[in-house]
């Protein structure tokens, strides 16, 4: 009952921020010195509610030339958030897989490769894009063998590599996040007494501590979202893709209304996927619980 009180509240008060803060490009005016422009914040506000009652008609200048909001914005939508989306399942698969295979590895070794883990985390993004985009020019090179594309001309659309680099990025960081709640749920009672009833490290890892540890990786999705998210934009510039997170950019600045609702359109698909996880994990762990 308390969700059902508290998420429309947190849903109104979340879109209204976020229409205020589409308007914050003219409130800071530079002139010989930074000014606080108020009125002129309140004007862009106004401005933007005025072109709320008419989104059909919006129009967007991009590289140029102006289009109609929609469906310009829609299909940048989905492109990038395809992208998105599958990075974001290749890389909890991965991480995943990574996290059980050096759970049942040598101490030795596994402390290793948790060396080498922390190295890629502290590796700059847009380092990592760039050595893969120079990784397979000097491939190219050498074999006359082109893996993927490595930049977007004209209308063409690429995925692979974009998908691999926004994938590789946050991997370092699942990983450590898998292990890290592993290890806490590895002190528990019922760990002990997997052992005890004579299953094996692997299958006591997979069906037992892995079932637990997905309730807490649940807690961690939104700030891997907001890494990824913001990834997704570096992405978009290294490969020249016209995608949606670039085009929000240029909105922010030329275009509040636009700005606005493309974090509308952000940010409702993932309240909505969010609130309903949230209730079922609840409903989940209560249901568990009252089973033990």
């Amino acid at each position: 009952m308390r969700n059902f009180i508290t998420l429309p509240v947190e849903f109104f008060l979340t879109c209204l921020g976020l229409f205020l803060i589409s308007g914050a490009s003219s409130l800071l005016l530079y002139d010989h010195e930074l000014v606080i422009h108020i009125a002129k914040y309140f004007i862009s506000l106004k401005q933007i509610a005025t072109d709320l009652t008419s989104i059909q008609t919006l129009s967007f200048s991009y590289d140029g030339k102006t289009y109609p909001l929609f469906p310009m914005f829609g299909d940048m939508f989905v492109y990038s958030f395809v992208i998105l989306f599958t990075a974001f399942l290749v890389a909890t698969i991965v991480s995943m897989l990574s996290s059980f295979i050096l759970m049942l590895l040598p101490r030795s070794l596994h402390r290793i490769l948790l060396k080498v883990i922390d190295l890629l985390d502290s590796l700059p993004d847009v380092l990592i894009v760039v050595f893969l985009q120079l990784f397979i020019i000097w491939l190219f090179k050498k074999t006359g063998l082109l893996l993927f594309d490595i930049y977007t001309l004209g209308e063409d659309r690429i995925y692979t590599l974009p998908i691999v680099c926004l994938a590789i990025m946050p991997i370092a960081f699942l990983i450590k996040n898998f292990l890290f709640q592993i290890r806490n749920e590895e002190e528990k009672p019922y760990v002990e007494f997997s052992f005890s009833k004579g299953f094996s490290k692997g299958y006591t890892l997979w069906v037992h501590l892995f079932r637990n540890v997905w309730v807490h990786f649940y807690f961690h999705i939104k700030p891997i979202f907001l890494i990824m998210l913001s990834n997704l934009l570096i992405i978009e510039i290294l490969f020249n893709i016209n995608g949606f997170m670039y085009t929000m950019l240029q909105a922010a600045q030329s275009k509040p209304s636009a700005f606005f609702i493309g974090l509308l359109m952000i940010y409702v698909p993932f309240f909505i996927l969010f609130s309903i996880g949230r209730v079922l994990l609840f409903r989940w762990v209560g249901h568990e619980e009252g089973k033990a």
